[in-house]
């Protein structure tokens, strides 16, 4: 993004927060209601006389994708009073669904089925609240429109000397290719110290190209999930053949929120710190939160790691940490969080109360021994 168009942003950025402001109560309400307002925007968009316009080559089932995406979201929001990451996402999801067929003409129209269904169901006091939030984003839509062409692009630095490993590895994920994807990393990966820049310098900014080839729409939901399966067997693969300390008695918990399904950066950090004898509990994605304290109060581990790709899954976090703080046995366990929703927002684990934010495997590791040794 240019200079100006930065500017741009972060003006807009600075207005939201000055501007917007929700009550507790009105955001309770929104959630409250949440399923009864995605099914009246879908019912409005789905029956709009110029519905094949707004989708173009897009799909149904992605705009009602979209619809449920964007009430976690605005959820997220409402309750953290978030409002510079309202003003920053709007732009990367206005580029993302255009990219995949959708008009720009959609967004206004789906904003104001939003506006109606929250004037349907909440009380004037909740719903005045909530609209204020609609009216800005739409008198801010052509702005959002300028904005889309260059915002939130997904990044991990490279050195020179991995950047044709990086650049093959990933035009076997792009193929569907394991058996060229795990033949290269056993070449790489010939001992420990070899599976951090693996890591590091191929798996993750590999991830990352595909997720904006996605964005892009230059390859299906499909292709993005295959080379993420892909990843995760050459992960397995590697792991096994790995050595590793004796186990010892730091003990550390490390999972996904609630209904996030990206793993790999979590998976990392698990398998940087078995190799460093810690004694870790793998959860992997989409763990319930009831499960999650029945395992945490079973270990009793001095760490809990909580990994968050999507923004609508942060309030997930808070909860977690709500209920953590309320327990008397959880007193002394350092709370650490990662994942691409915290690397957008780099102060916003503050704001949800836990102890520490990892921006990659690396810096997870770091953070854990300055916490325990």
């Amino acid at each position: 993004m240019n200079r100006e168009m930065n500017e741009i942003l972060e003006n807009l950025v600075g207005e939201a927060q000055r501007e917007l402001c929700v009550s507790p109560e009105s955001a309770q309400a929104y959630e409250k209601e949440k399923e009864t307002l995605l099914q009246i925007v879908n019912d409005r968009l789905t029956e709009h006389p110029d519905l094949a316009r707004f989708l173009g080559a897009g799909s149904l089932q992605v705009m009602y994708d979209n619809h449920r995406n964007h009430v976690n979201f605005m959820i997220n929001v409402l309750k953290l009073n978030e409002f510079a990451m309202l003003a920053r996402m709007v732009p990367w999801v206005y580029r993302v669904y255009h990219r995949h067929g959708f008009s720009y003409d959609y967004f206004l129209e789906e904003l104001r089925a939003w506006q109606g269904a929250v004037l349907a169901r909440l009380n004037e006091k909740h719903a005045k609240e909530i609209n204020r939030v609609y009216d800005w984003l739409l008198d801010h839509h052509e702005v959002m429109i300028a904005l889309s062409s260059g915002t939130l692009i997904f990044t991990a630095p490279v050195m020179p000397e991995w950047r044709k490993q990086k650049d093959r590895f990933l035009s076997f994920l792009l193929d569907g290719n394991f058996e060229s994807c795990l033949s290269l990393s056993e070449r790489i990966v010939r001992e420990q110290k070899d599976v951090k820049e693996f890591y590091l310098q191929v798996v993750q900014p590999s991830l990352y190209d595909i997720g904006t080839l996605w964005e892009e729409g230059k390859i299906s939901v499909a292709e993005e999930h295959l080379a993420t399966a892909i990843v995760g067997r050459v992960m397995a693969s590697l792991y096994t053949r790995i050595p590793r300390r004796v186990r010892g008695k730091k003990k550390i918990v490390l999972t996904a929120a609630p209904n996030e399904f990206h793993e790999v950066g979590c998976r990392m950090v698990a398998d940087f710190l078995e190799a460093e004898g810690w004694d870790v509990y793998y959860l992997g994605a989409n763990t319930p939160q009831v499960e999650l304290f029945r395992l945490l109060k079973k270990v009793k581990p001095k760490v809990l790691g909580i990994s968050v790709t999507m923004p609508f899954n942060l309030v997930q976090v808070e909860e977690i940490v709500t209920r953590l703080q309320r327990e008397e046995d959880f007193q002394e366990m350092k709370i650490m969080v990662g994942g691409i929703a915290f690397n957008l927002f780099s102060d916003l684990w503050r704001k949800l109360g836990v102890h520490g934010w990892a921006k990659d495997a690396e810096t997870a590791v770091a953070l854990v021994r300055e916490w325990v040794g």
